[in-house]
Formats: structure tokens, C-alpha cells, sequence
């Protein structure tokens, strides 16, 4: 008799079962053959022929499932007995390997699915990263969660920082009871030469205390001693470390050596550490050495830095301080029942609102890695069914449910690790192209976007998080998998039940309405953002360019000299050629605040609870007006005569300044006065110019003339016939010829500071802009593969239903019926989630209102359009489907 077993077992190789399941399947094959065999000898064939025919009823899948069918579930582990590790490992191994295989299978599936998961993984990485650096990564100093800014707000100026006043300096330090130590500091900029060698530098007067406060010590050499830091004292400067690297090469023997700034002379005796972040961007450090006497130190001009006692909380210092505060008002400082101390976290006076964007911003990735994994969920479902018979063989050959869960958890996990290393790699791509459109100066020296642990763990949660979202209902789906009718429906087409498929049409409405929500959020910050480039700045910044020059008080001391400095400097720059206009200005457009209380001739006193705000001063010469391209709106503008050396007979004040004091009245002829100086003629008004940012409000301001207020920095803005980068270098020439130590700095077009001004709007504008394309897009391929699944599912109902007579048009318009009510449900659920989530925006959004019935109206149009385009294309499918084609390949 032939041998039958050995060939069965042959053919059971690939599905390993265990022994006892497998002995008993080839028993029950070998007697089947062996009776199909018996069966074909009695029929007259020859035994070799017999042989072959019995054989090939092994090819038969049919047998194969009726055997497999008989056996439900493994063989029961007996209790006690664990399962041995190494069989373990071994299975996840396997799993390992089935799921490598099947990416290999299916290699455009496999690539759809990381593309997707690395878009979302990409944008959440780079924005992470940016968070992280600059709210979530430790500040450079030790116990940095002690560190608090200190400032003065006053509401009745509107300013909400004011500064911190000389005498209240002295006040809070001497009397509080909550800090350990505070430290006080006014940032400025030096001319700084050695040896031949002179440069500008930012630098910062501090109290000598700051490095105590902050916990750090010197890298080189010493502090500053108390006796330094009092008027009078020894000058002598600390070095940043970067600047001693750079200028000095690290050298050692730095300490002692003399450097001049400002034209005096400076000794080093000591060498910041790294760590010394703080005061912001200042390479170089100098005593502050203020007069403890109020009555010779007035204004409010400091910043500080306070440390908090250990257990103490912000709240309760802040208590403290205004107690501290209140004490001095019944001695007749009566200035501080207007001010009051402000205490506010290093980061948020720092970044101001660039936290809210930040969270923003994650919220918007967050919802498009939401997105890409609802759409690989219905994809996986879609797959999901087409693997029916395999798990079915599966289960019937002994696998448990958590065994297939297993499985396809693995094969997640698989596919999310790829898509999540394309993601890492990806968003640091665009973390550094977003890194390199961000000005230098405009973000605070310790921030910083390395990769770190905190980084690495985000990443590896979101990564996790992605298998288990996407992966979740394909794998409920694969547990209630029903084995018998798998199997028996093995030659027919699978479809997806019912409750499958509005699993799957709640997966697309769930998309929908989530790039709905982003992509009206969208087009609300686009739109202020355009809201923003269309307000009128209130000069002409084409063609005009700036710099700045700063007088050393040593070498022009006397204001005589300051003002013929730069009378003569602005005359010669209006003699080189391709300059059409040229003036001089304390403070250009975007360029700083001076600020003063002035009051108008006749009128009535301030009440208790009126504002009296603070008034930007601006120094210029008479053709500053027309170098900056100022709208003189009544009156004129500066002339030589509105001051002497002395007096000042004329000023100049912007728009709302006039309406400020003389609400509905001319503003020409009246005269004001700043504090109990003499009364100055208004001899002009002119259009606001936007001093603080396009989106800022402006304040009162005054026009003071160069003759009558002598300033020892000023910055030439010149007007040119031809490009203004081209009037630098004659420019540069002028200022040498008169003052060879002087340099240039500051040099900007006024474009560019507009643009610079911008930059943080325009990048979280069209960041969330491009998050939203992606996120409609992802929603477009979520719907078009859903349709056209359903489409393929259908092809022979469709066949059977234009063999009896329906119409193309009428096939299409169904189809395009069902896809679109997916859309209408899910832009509706998007309307109601945008009215509840544009409150978030709404501290953003400039002259656009959170709620703007055109821009909802336009953004659902889109949406609507690009639902209709994904519907489309597998409805003209469904419509010229050949219905014998369609009942022949069924």
C-alpha cells in the first residue's frame, strides 16, 4: 500500500501546528486518500495513475478547510505547567517576521500607512521640539524654578511693565521678607575697542549681587565687590564667555587687561560662565552703581530678578511686595498707589504670548496625527476584511483571539516604528527650517531645540499612541472575525457587514469634521494675518533705510557738541549722491520707547480714575519727516526755529495724541507741557505711525526737536533714489571722515523691520495653514478610499443593476448621495466644534472676528468641493462598470 502520511505532512509544513493537532489531521488526510485511492484502482486505473489523482486531492483548499474546521480550539495547556521563555520569544520572533512579510506583500498599503503616520509624527516632532525648547527644558541655573522677573505695572499710565524705579529698588530690597536675593540690571550697548580693534556690543549694567541671585560662578576670575557697584566706584567689567572666546580667544591672562568702552577705559576681572544667559543678549557686563538717593536717580528704568525663599510662592512674594510697596505712600511718595509691583515667570516675560501659540500649535499637529491615524483605521478595516479567511484558518487551526490580537498588534507597531523614524526624521528637517527663519534677536539666548530625553519619550508615546489609535477598531474588528462563514465563503467575495460599514463611515465623518475645525481656524489667522499687512504703518518704508550712531558721554560731553554732531552728519549724507532724503530720530518706527507724562493748556485736572497715559518722546531733526515718508495731517512739520540750545517753542504730535487731549478740536496752536517745564507750541500733527508693531496699539506721541533735547545715540534714516543697501558704504565713509572711532549699527532697511516685526504672526499663520492642507487632504483620501471600497464591494449588485435597466447617472448620483451625506454629517459636526474651539484663537485674531460668517462660509464651500472631487472619482467608476463583465468575473 502507498505511503500517505509522509506526503500529507509535507503538505501541512508551512502551517505548524502542534503534535497532537497535526497527528490527528494526517490520520483523518491519510485514510481519505487512502480511500480515494482504493476508489480509482476499482475504476480500472493503473496504480501509478491512481497514485498521482489521489495526491492531488491534497491541492484541493476545499479539504484542507473541512479538516481544519473540525478542530476549534489548541489543546488545553494543563495547569501548573508554565509555558517555557524561550518558545515565548520564539513566537514574537515569529510575529515579528509575519509582519515584515506582510509589509513586503503589500508595499504600496504598507507605504500609504507610514507615509501618513510620518506627516503627522513630523509636524507634532518639530513643534514638540520648539515647545520644548523653549517652555518645558530646564533654565541654566541651579533651582531655576525660584527665579521670578520683577517690574512695576501701572494701569492709569496703560502700560502694563513700567520699569522698576531707584528708589523701589532700594525699597523691596531692604524691607521683603520673601526673597532670598534680588538683582537689578539696565540693558544698553558699548563701543567696545582693543588694541585698534572696536566693534558694538550689547551689555548690561548690573547690581553686583546678579551672579549670587542667579547661583553662578565665574568662569575666570572674580565678581564684581559691593564697592564697585556705587557711584564713583572703580570701572571694571565682566567679559561674556562667548565674547572672551571671540575676541579674546579664551586667553587666560585677560584678567587685568584695560578695554575701552565708550572711549573709557574698563579693567576685566572676570570671565562669565555659559550659564550667564541673563540679562538677555548682553556679551559684557559693567556695574550698575546707582545713587540710593531717589532725588538723584529718577524714572523708572530697571529690570530685576528676584529668588524666590524656598517653599515660597509667587502669589505670596507678590503680597509681600506690595506691602512693602504701600509703606512709602503716607511719606508723600504718592507715585506707588499708581504703580504696583508685577512678578511674572522668566519664561512668559520673555516669550510673552509665544506659549499660547506654541499650545496652539501642538493642538493642531495633535489633530492632524489624529487624522492620519482615522484614516489608516479605515484602511486597516478595509484590509481588515480581505484577511477574514486568513484569520479564520487561523483560528481554526488553535489560535486564540489574544493570540491574532497579538499578531496584528505587532504588525501595527511595525508600521507605526517606521512611519514614526520617517516622522523624527522629517520633523527635524522642518525644525530646522523653521529655526532658520526666526531672527537671532528675537529669541532669548537659552533657548534651545537639541533632541533630549524629554524629546525622545514624546516621540516614543506619540509613536505608540498612533498603533494603538489606528490600529484599535481593525483589531476589535479581527476578534469577532466568524470562522465557519469565513471558510465556507471562501470562493466569494467578502464584504463588509453592515455595522462595519458605518464603523467606517464614522471614521470619515470623524476626519471631516477635524480638518474642518483646523481649516477654519486657518483661515481665521491667515485673515488677521492679512488683516495685518493691510494696515497703513503710517510711513513709506520703500527705499528707506536706517542706522544708528551712539556718542560717547566722555568724548561729546557737553549737548552742544551731540547736537552739532549730528546736524553735521545728516547735512554731508544729504550731499551723497542717491540720497533724496535724510533726518535724524531718537527713535524710528519699531525702534524703542522714551516715554513722559504731558498735559494740554485749559484742561480740566485728572480725576482719581482717569488714565493719564504715557507719552512716547521722540527727538528729530526737521527732515526726518520726510526721510520716513510721515503724513503731516495739520500744521507742518519741525523747523530750525522751534528750538535753541535752551528753549523749545515748537512740537510736533501724532493723531492720537491730538485726540487724546482735544477730542473733536484742532491741535494746532494749543500748547502742553511735560511735568512743570515750560508750555510748548503745537505747530503740527501727523498721522499715527504704528511705533510698537502693525498689531499694536499706538500711543500719544510728541515730536521734540534735536536742538532743544540733545541725545547722545541717534539713528540716520536716509531715503534713497536707488537701493538703500547701497547708500551703506558711503554712509560708512561719512561717519569715518568724522569720527573714525564711531561704528555703524543697527543697519536696516525699513522693509525689513517690518517684515522682522511680523515674523512670529506670519510663521504660526501659515504653519497652521499648512496643517490644515494636510489635514483636508488626508480627509480626501480618507473618503475616496472608502467609497471606492465600497464601490469594488458592489461591483456585481451595480452589474446586475444596469443589466435590468438603471441608468449611469442614476449608479453615479447614488453613490455620490452616499459619500456626500458622510461629508454633510461631518462638516456640520466640524461647524460645531470650530464655534467651540475658535475662542482658543481669539487673543490672535486681529480685526476678524472668532465668528466671521464669511470666511465659515467659504472654508465650507471648499471642504464641501474637495468632498465632492474624492466622491467623484469612484462614482464615475461605479458608472461604467460593463455588466457582463461585472456577473462574469463574479
Amino acid at each position: 500500500m502507498p505511503e500517505w502520511k509522509q506526503p500529507v505532512r509535507e503538505r501541512l509544513q508551512g502551517l505548524k501546528l502542534d503534535g497532537a493537532r497535526e497527528g490527528e489531521i494526517v490520520d483523518e488526510l491519510s485514510q481519505h486518500l487512502e480511500d480515494r485511492y482504493d476508489a480509482l484502482r476499482s475504476s480500472g486505473l493503473p496504480e501509478a495513475e491512481a497514485y498521482r489523482q489521489a495526491l492531488d486531492e491534497l491541492k484541493d483548499s476545499r479539504l484542507l478547510r473541512e479538516e481544519l474546521s473540525k478542530i476549534r480550539r489548541p489543546p488545553v495547556q494543563p495547569m501548573g505547567v508554565p509555558k517555557h521563555k524561550g518558545i515565548q520569544m520564539s513566537s514574537y520572533v515569529s510575529d515579528l517576521k509575519v509582519a515584515f512579510r506582510n509589509m513586503r506583500t503589500k508595499p504600496a498599503f504598507s507605504l500609504m500607512v507610514v507615509g501618513m503616520l510620518a506627516l503627522g509624527v513630523a509636524g507634532n516632532a518639530a513643534i514638540f521640539s520648539i515647545f520644548n525648547g523653549l517652555f518645558l527644558r530646564a533654565l541654566p541655573f541651579p533651582d531655576a524654578q525660584q527665579l521670578i522677573d520683577l517690574d512695576e505695572t501701572a494701569p492709569k499710565w496703560n502700560l502694563q511693565y513700567v520699569g522698576v524705579s531707584n528708589p523701589d529698588f532700594y525699597l523691596w530690597r531692604n524691607n521683603n521678607s520673601t526673597f532670598d536675593g534680588m538683582a537689578f540690571f539696565i540693558q544698553g550697548s558699548y563701543n567696545l575697542s582693543d588694541r585698534g580693534n572696536a566693534q558694538r556690543i550689547l551689555g548690561a549694567s548690573v547690581t553686583h549681587d546678579l551672579l549670587d541671585v542667579l547661583r553662578l560662578k565665574p568662569a575666570l576670575g572674580r565678581n564684581f565687590l559691593p564697592e564697585e557697584d556705587r557711584p564713583g566706584g572703580a570701572k571694571v567689567t565682566m567679559l561674556g564667555y562667548d565674547l572672551w572666546q571671540r575676541m579674546f580667544q579664551g586667553d587666560r591672562n585677560v584678567l587685568g587687561r584695560v578695554i575701552q568702552l565708550d572711549t573709557e577705559s574698563y579693567t576685566v576681572v572676570g570671565v562669565l560662565p555659559r550659564e550667564a544667559v541673563l540679562p538677555d543678549r548682553a556679551v559684557l557686563w559693567t556695574p550698575l552703581a546707582v545713587d540710593p538717593d531717589p532725588q538723584k536717580s529718577t524714572g523708572w528704568y530697571l529690570s530685576g530678578v528676584g529668588r524666590l525663599k524656598p517653599g515660597v510662592s509667587p502669589e505670596k512674594a507678590a503680597a509681600d511686595l506690595l506691602r512693602v510697596h504701600k509703606t512709602v505712600i503716607q511719606s508723600g511718595q504718592n507715585v506707588n498707589e499708581i504703580t504696583s509691583p508685577i512678578l511674572t515667570p522668566l519664561r512668559d516675560r520673555y516669550l510673552g504670548n509665544m506659549r499660547t501659540v506654541s499650545r496652539i500649535l501642538l493642538g493642531a499637529v495633535a489633530v492632524v496625527l489624529l487624522i492620519a491615524c482615522v484614516n489608516i483605521a479605515a484602511l486597516m478595516m478595509v484590509r481588515g476584511s480581505t484577511r477574514a479567511r486568513e484569520i479564520a484558518i487561523r483560528t481554526a487551526m488553535g489560535a486564540s483571539c489574544a493570540r491574532i490580537v497579538r499578531q496584528l498588534l505587532t504588525e501595527n507597531l511595525v508600521l507605526a516604528v517606521a512611519g514614526g523614524i520617517l516622522g523624527v526624521a522629517l520633523g527635524d528637517l522642518c525644525l530646522h527650517g523653521m529655526i532658520s527663519l526666526m531672527p537671532a534677536d528675537d529669541l532669548p539666548r537659552w533657548a534651545n531645540f537639541a533632541m533630549d530625553a524629554r524629546f525622545a519619550a514624546f516621540c516614543a508615546a506619540v509613536t505608540g499612541a498612533s498603533a494603538l489609535l489606528f490600529g484599535l477598531a481593525p483589531i476589535i474588528q479581527a476578534s469577532k472575525v466568524d470562522t465557519r462563514g469565513s471558510l465556507m465563503d471562501a470562493g466569494i467575495r467578502s464584504s463588509l457587514s453592515r455595522g462595519r460599514r458605518a464603523t467606517l463611515g464614522a471614521l470619515v465623518v470623524c476626519e471631516i469634521g477635524l480638518a474642518l475645525m483646523l481649516s477654519i481656524g486657518a483661515a481665521l489667522l491667515v485673515q488677521a494675518f492679512r488683516k495685518v499687512l493691510n494696515v497703513d504703518p503710517g510711513f513709506r518704508p520703500e527705499n528707506v533705510i536706517a542706522y544708528a550712531v551712539n556718542l560717547p558721554s566722555v568724548k561729546y560731553p557737553k549737548p552742544e557738541q551731540r547736537i552739532a554732531f549730528f546736524e553735521n552728519l545728516v547735512e554731508r549724507m544729504r550731499a551723497v549722491p542717491g540720497v533724496k532724503s535724510v533726518g535724524a530720530s531718537s527713535a524710528p518706527p519699531l525702534g524703542g520707547h522714551w516715554g513722559n507724562f504731558w498735559e494740554a493748556e485749559g484742561n480740566a485736572p485728572l480725576g482719581p480714575n482717569d488714565k493719564n497715559p504715557v507719552v512716547l518722546q521722540v527727538v528729530a531733526t526737521p527732515g526726518y519727516f520726510d526721510a520716513i515718508g510721515m503724513t503731516v495731517l495739520a500744521g507742518r512739520t519741525l523747523q530750525d526755529q522751534d528750538a535753541d540750545s535752551k528753549h523749545i517753542f515748537g512740537v510736533v504730535v501724532n493723531e492720537t495724541f491730538a485726540k487724546h487731549y482735544w477730542p473733536g478740536g484742532s491741535a494746532v496752536g494749543k500748547r502742553i507741557r511735560a511735568g512743570k517745564s515750560d508750555w510748548i507750541q503745537v505747530v503740527g500733527v501727523t498721522r499715527d505711525e504704528k511705533h510698537y508693531g502693525l498689531d499694536q496699539e499706538m500711543k500719544p506721541s510728541v515730536f521734540l526737536p534735536l536742538r532743544g533735547v540733545s541725545r547722545n545715540s541717534m539713528s540716520i534714516v536716509m531715503r534713497g533714489a536707488i537701493e538703500p543697501q547701497m547708500l551703506v558704504a558711503p554712509a560708512r565713509e561719512v561717519l569715518k571722515q568724522m569720527d573714525p572711532d564711531l561704528p555703524m549699527f543697527a543697519i536696516r532697511t525699513m522693509t525689513e523691520r517690518l517684515q522682522q516685526s511680523l515674523w512670529a504672526r506670519r510663521a504660526y499663520s501659515w504653519l497652521f495653514g499648512a496643517f490644515a492642507i494636510i489635514a483636508v487632504v488626508l480627509a480626501a483620501a480618507g473618503i475616496y478610499g472608502v467609497v471606492s471600497y465600497a464601490v469594488s464591494q458592489r461591483t456585481q449588485e451595480i452589474g446586475i443593476r444596469m443589466a435590468l435597466g438603471a441608468q449611469p447617472r442614476q449608479v453615479m448620483g447614488e453613490i455620490l448621495r452616499s459619500g456626500m451625506l458622510m461629508v454633510l454629517i461631518g462638516m456640520a459636526l466640524g461647524v460645531g466644534g470650530a464655534l467651540a474651539a475658535v475662542r482658543l484663537l481669539q487673543s490672535l485674531l486681529f480685526g476678524v472676528s472668532a465668528r466671521d460668517p464669511w470666511i465659515y462660509a467659504a472654508v465650507l464651500l471648499g471642504v464641501a468641493c474637495v468632498g465632492l472631487l474624492a466622491n467623484m472619482v469612484p462614482a464615475r467608476r461605479a458608472a461604467s462598470v460593463d455588466p457582463m463583465r461585472a456577473l462574469h468575473f463574479e
